[in-house]
């Protein structure tokens, strides 16, 4: 009997921002619409099986800029000692910015780490992950 392969090649268009905060995600969503003016609202959260650790929810956060035309997504990295992206285990949250430009990405790190409850932000190329394909919704 023959096997058929399926390949596939995902396109990650969208730009991410590590964060590393002891805060809750309702707390750090309410501190980012504040920071920015957005309003990032609760989502279902992503729920990710596997049978070394069974199910695992990761909370989400979603805006949508009308205007502006582009997304933005706050999803948590940590439930029950398990990682979205294991890789990148220092960040707590991930921010998915999606048709940002470098120098935004580069204002909104300056300003999410002005954030009390921040403790550091960084850039990520998705790129070189290797769980990538955890973060496309």
């Amino acid at each position: 009997m023959s096997k058929t392969i399926l390949l596939a090649d995902f396109e990650y268009d969208f730009q991410l921002i590590g964060i590393s905060s002891h805060a809750k995600d309702y707390r750090l969503s309410w501190e980012l619409n504040k920071r920015f003016g957005i309003k990032l609202m609760k989502e279902e959260e992503v729920v990710f099986s596997s049978k070394k650790a069974g199910n695992k929810e990761f909370s989400m956060y979603f805006y949508q800029d009308d205007v502006e035309e582009r997304d933005v997504r706050l999803i948590g990295n940590k439930s029950g000692g398990s990682c979205l992206v294991p890789e990148k285990k220092a960040a707590d949250f991930f921010l998915i910015l999606y048709d940002y430009n470098a120098l935004e990405i580069s204002e909104m790190m300056r300003e999410i780490r002005k954030i009390n409850v921040v403790l550091t932000a960084f850039e990520l190329d998705v790129n070189t992950l290797k769980s990538k394909e955890n973060l496309l919704f």
